[in-house]
């Protein structure tokens, strides 16, 4: 075990992690959260609207009207804004202006020790606080308004409640323009989820996943985002594109990937499918599986290294859209053995092993690395790398598009 894996597990192990931001520090949220994360963290949403509000003492009552998710055992929610933050995108006074009697609101709370809540009425959120038991009598307390989430969703109540439904019955990709790219992200059982004051209490946030949806659009291409950490990979027949994060399909020399998985991803590439695979995790003895790959290919135990050699300079993949220099980047284990017909973009500093290449299969395409994806520096060095092969996947898939006879 690499001595960085090691401390960030015993780091996490000495966190506490709870849902939102504990009421005492009153932070906004600092990073972009996901729909989906949101969803996971709660054990309850309720759909509500303003039944009641009263401007002179700061306080609305919401009447709760369906439990979409958990039991809440609510049949109203009352709120105390006069326990809010003056900050100047923030105060009690803004807020109780933003409430209308009949007003739609969702209402995402995590029951532990107390409740947390994130609450959301159109176009806006703002945390809550309570101590209540299912009786329902106590007030909940308002911390603030967080214009950060509105990263995660703009708009309506109502079109966000269908959103909430869609996904919660299971729906991928909800919401995405028609000409999104599609991408499935396979991330979070291998790598420690994400550090900082803003923990979710089912964290699934990788640093890996969070640097690949940085990238909003490839040209006029909108991208779409769908991570799991299930390996059977539901919805694989939805995606354009299968990211396998760093080490999931092998750790620690442990092959991770069933057999009906790999035929599933082989039958992905060979209908026109592009797999993105991130770095894997070999030992001397135990060399990482490639069952899931067309032909053969194997992963080498090899030392953290940084510079390469670029092998073929009319790719983009190290200059757009950025230019990526040897000796700027963290590759690990890495790949050997590969076809004459094989494209191999970049290879370890003197050493014939793989850094970036690619192996066409039916109508599709893999792209293979070895880079070391297991921290949040490592990531951040990668990132500019991670944004040129994900624009050279999404060329490469408009080429096939094109291939591909009209009827």
């Amino acid at each position: 075990m690499r001595l960085s894996r090691v401390l960030t597990t015993l780091l996490l192990s000495l966190f506490l992690i709870s849902f939102f931001i504990p009421s005492s520090s009153f932070a906004f949220i600092e990073r972009e959260f996901t729909i989906r994360e949101i969803l996971d963290a709660c054990t309850n949403i309720v759909f509500g609207e303003v039944k009641t509000v009263n401007a002179r003492r700061l306080q609305a009552i919401i009447k709760v009207n369906e439990d979409v998710k958990g039991k809440s055992y609510l049949k109203e929610i009352k709120m105390n804004f006069a326990t809010g933050q003056y900050l100047r995108n923030s105060t009690p006074q803004k807020m109780i202006r933003l409430l209308k009697p009949g007003m739609p609101i969702i209402v995402f709370y995590r029951q532990q020790y107390g409740i947390d809540s994130m609450c959301f009425i159109d176009n806006t959120w703002f945390q809550m606080r309570g101590y209540q038991g299912r009786g329902g009598n106590s007030w909940w307390s308002f911390t603030h308004i967080d214009p950060m989430m509105n990263r995660t969703f703009d708009g309506k109540t109502l079109a966000f409640q269908k959103v909430v439904r869609d996904m919660l019955d299971g729906k991928m990709w909800v919401g995405a323009p028609k000409n999104a790219v599609k991408m499935l992200v396979l991330t979070g059982n291998s790598t420690s989820p994400t550090l900082g004051q803003t923990h979710v209490h089912t964290n699934s946030m990788t640093y890996e996943y969070q640097a690949i949806r940085s990238v909003k659009k490839v040209d006029k291409r909108p991208m779409a985002y769908e991570s799991t950490k299930l390996r059977t990979l539901p919805n694989l027949k939805d995606a354009d594109i299968l990211w396998l994060g760093y080490e999931e399909i092998s750790s620690f020399g442990r092959h991770l990937l069933t057999k009906d998985t790999e035929k599933k991803i082989k039958d992905f590439v060979k209908n026109g499918g592009i797999v993105i695979v991130s770095g894997q995790d070999s030992t001397p003895i135990k060399p990482c599986g490639v069952g899931w790959l067309d032909g053969n290919l194997k992963g080498v135990e090899s030392p953290p290294e940084r510079y390469f050699v670029v092998k073929d300079k009319s790719a983009p993949l190290f200059s757009r859209p950025n230019i990526v220099q040897s000796g700027k980047i963290f590759t690990d284990d890495a790949w050997v053995g590969w076809k004459k017909d094989d494209k191999v973009f970049a290879t370890i500093h003197e050493r014939k092993e793989l850094v970036i290449g690619a192996r066409s299969y039916g109508k599709g395409l893999y792209i293979i690395t070895s880079l070391r994806n297991d921290n949040q520096y490592t990531v951040s060095m990668n990132k500019p790398l991670l944004e040129n092969i994900i624009n050279y996947a999404v060329n490469e898939m408009k080429k096939m598009e094109k291939q591909v006879p009209k009827d």
